[in-house]
């Protein structure tokens, strides 16, 4: 919520805000992947006015961030590497649009698929929820019961299945 109680878009979350501070030593697409999960209201990614805002209330310099972002961002719809920031529409995510296309049309499953084929390796735990956080907009804990939601409804395997270090794959679906 904003300062003023009333979430809008745009508008730095004062939560947001706080957990931002609580860890300093995010930058790049960790302060990215902050703002997005916050801001579920501007997805797919922020706008860069957004990103602007909170480089500001954090006491950044403003100038030199929106130009790191800039310098750093691509068109490239298929993942390249944590080190850039992806444009997605008008906005800019820790993620290519592809992997918000896949999470609206096969949700969970489709992410993972899609994560897995770009990545070249089996998707832990651990990047899922991560991912999840950003594209979803939600924090790690709903990002758990969604992935344990779709473990359920057999929409994704996750193996060993109580290992934090678990790996997920995409449920082979038998209609």
């Amino acid at each position: 919520m904003t300062s003023t109680d009333t979430p809008g878009p745009g508008g730095v979350d004062d939560t947001a805000l706080a957990e931002l501070r609580a860890h300093e030593a995010w930058h790049g697409p960790n302060l990215i992947r902050g703002i997005e999960r916050h801001h579920p209201e501007t997805h797919p990614g922020i706008p860069l006015a957004l990103f602007d805002a909170y480089a500001e209330r954090l006491g950044y310099d403003v100038d030199r961030s929106h130009a790191d972002v800039e310098a750093k961002l691509v068109d490239d719809t298929e993942w390249q590497s944590d080190a850039v920031y992806y444009r997605v529409g008008d906005h800019v995510s820790a993620y290519p649009a592809s992997w918000h296309d896949q999470y609206e049309e096969g949700g969970l499953r489709g992410l993972v698929g899609e994560m897995r084929r770009q990545l070249g390796h089996d998707v832990s735990r651990d990047e899922l929820l991560r991912a999840l956080g950003s594209i979803a907009g939600v924090d790690r804990r709903t990002a758990d019961a969604m992935l344990t939601d779709a473990r359920r409804r057999e929409r994704v395997v996750v193996r060993p299945r109580t290992n934090p270090e678990a790996f997920v794959y995409p449920a082979k679906l038998t209609e």
